[in-house]
């Protein structure tokens, strides 16, 4: 017998992951409009299970309680490509405690990001100076290989160095914006963005987790360059692109 999750539950995961999908290398949104139809909307996400939902499934764990392997802390948001991938040979590519790790990153970076600091649509009055500002943090941005490089290939002196070298970049950045400025708000936040990764991820730290927590940063400024292309009418250029979250 399969212990799932109940609709309230995987509906309460989808938005705390804000229906992108967990998986820290995979930028895909799971949520998006169906352009036939003004009134209706695609889901491509899942509730998959960390610990399989019945005997023989990936990860399953025996000591676990009917409730414990049907509850929201047993489960993780991912596209459907990602859902299906953790599964393969019997999930042992992807142990439990890498995809708690997963979700955890996840949600307390759109909680720090995107609650705690929150990008908005940029709908005050744009001026020739923002315009000049947000091409110059764009230029900057997409010459980061820390934000597109290939993870595995990645060395964390340089990921580090290479982090702390953006946020003072965008700490001098700010300073020169006016408080008003609706720029503030997406510099903020990847500036904030960049501080969480430095705060919780130590150089230290297991080469894997290291990786995780910069995927899980990858997407959170690829969220903010995305918005930041859109609304001063920017191209995106480069290897950058990919760091920006696809539907």
């Amino acid at each position: 017998m399969r212990h799932n999750f109940t609709p309230k539950e995987k509906e309460n995961l989808a938005k705390r992951a804000a229906y992108m999908c967990s998986n820290p290398q995979c930028n895909r949104m799971t949520l998006g409009p169906v352009s036939s139809d003004p009134n209706l909307f695609t889901k491509t996400g899942d509730a998959a299970h960390i610990c399989a939902a019945s005997p023989g499934g990936p990860r399953y764990d025996m000591s676990q309680t009917k409730q414990e392997r049907s509850s929201i802390k047993n489960a993780i948001w991912l596209c459907a490509t990602c859902s299906r991938l953790i599964d393969k040979n019997n999930g042992i590519d992807y142990p439990p405690d890498h995809l708690r790790k997963w979700k955890r990153d996840h949600e307390e970076l759109i909680k720090t990001c995107l609650e705690g600091e929150r990008r908005v649509v940029f709908s005050l009055n744009k001026t020739p100076t923002d315009h000049s500002v947000a091409k110059k943090l764009l230029i900057f941005m997409q010459n980061r290989g820390v934000l597109f490089s290939p993870l595995e290939g990645e060395n964390p002196v340089h990921v580090f160095d290479s982090i702390k070298e953006i946020r003072t970049f965008l700490t001098q950045l700010e300073a020169t914006l006016e408080p008003e400025s609706p720029l503030v708000v997406i510099v903020s936040s990847i500036n904030n963005a960049c501080r969480y990764f430095m705060n919780k991820t130590s150089l230290n730290a297991e080469y894997k987790e290291i990786l995780f927590g910069l995927g899980a940063l990858r997407k959170i400024i690829g969220l903010n360059i995305s918005d930041l292309a859109k609304q001063y009418n920017l191209t995106i250029s480069g290897p950058l692109r990919d760091a920006i979250p696809h539907a």
